[in-house]
């Protein structure tokens, strides 16, 4: 069964047609890439699922729940956790501070998840380190920690390697297993770094211009075709 589907959607920025009649299926406990060029729209489209930017046409359907018509806070409340591009984290808190900002958008209540500090032990050690001081990789690791805290049923990360260094995205890449396999979480992630796609996905999309071109199981797909699609 779907996690997240997709159907026929369009999303706008302004007045500007980004994406034109999308389908996307993100089978429930997959690792999902949706990856591309700069500027085709995989970020809109992370938008359009958070409700960010305008969608006047389609389905968006969580756990086959219809959310389009939803606003973004009760997106997150149905079980979206979303990790932007940049992380958005908040550099004047606290390590703690942002962990427990997830705990406010489940509706402030509980405490951090246990598990939290096991997949993330270097944020235990910087508890009281503000986000700011943190290095790019402990930054990316506090957005995806404070998305978890929601305790979503998706879990979606726009360009998660993005200003990282090589070393520490490994170690990402690793998380993110962790998080699919161990807590069974769905994940959905835009990204161009190709050889960490085909190192974690189960699912590939690439899109261009708004539409779907390739889609199939990463597994199944040829490489060098995919490499040439990204190139084109």
């Amino acid at each position: 069964m779907e996690m997240l589907k997709i159907k026929d959607m369009d999303a706008y920025y302004g007045d500007s047609k980004i994406i034109p009649s999308l389908s996307i299926d993100v089978e429930k406990g997959k690792i999902v890439c949706l990856i591309g060029r700069n500027g085709v729209g995989k970020s809109t489209t992370l938008k359009s699922i958070m409700g960010l930017v305008r969608t006047p046409k389609g389905s968006i359907r969580l756990d086959g729940e219809e959310i389009i018509k939803m606003p973004t806070y009760n997106r997150v409340r149905k079980g979206i956790g979303y990790v932007p591009q940049g992380r958005d984290i908040f550099p004047q808190m606290t390590v703690y501070e942002n962990l427990m900002l997830g705990i406010q958008a489940r509706g402030g209540k509980g405490k951090l998840p246990e598990y939290i500090y096991e997949l993330f032990p270097i944020l235990k050690r910087f508890e009281k380190r503000k986000g700011g001081d943190l290095s790019g990789g402990q930054q990316q690791q506090l957005a995806i920690a404070r998305a978890l805290v929601t305790e979503p049923k998706i879990l979606i990360l726009d360009e998660p390697t993005e200003g990282i260094q090589p070393s520490v995205i490994q170690d990402i890449g690793d998380v993110i297993g962790k998080i699919n396999k161990e807590l069974g979480l769905t994940v959905l992630i835009v990204e161009q770094y190709l050889d960490f796609v085909l190192g974690i996905s189960d699912c590939l999309y690439i899109m261009e211009k708004g539409e779907i071109i390739l889609k199939g199981n990463t597994s199944e797909l040829d490489a060098a075709e995919v490499q040439d699609r990204m190139t084109q």
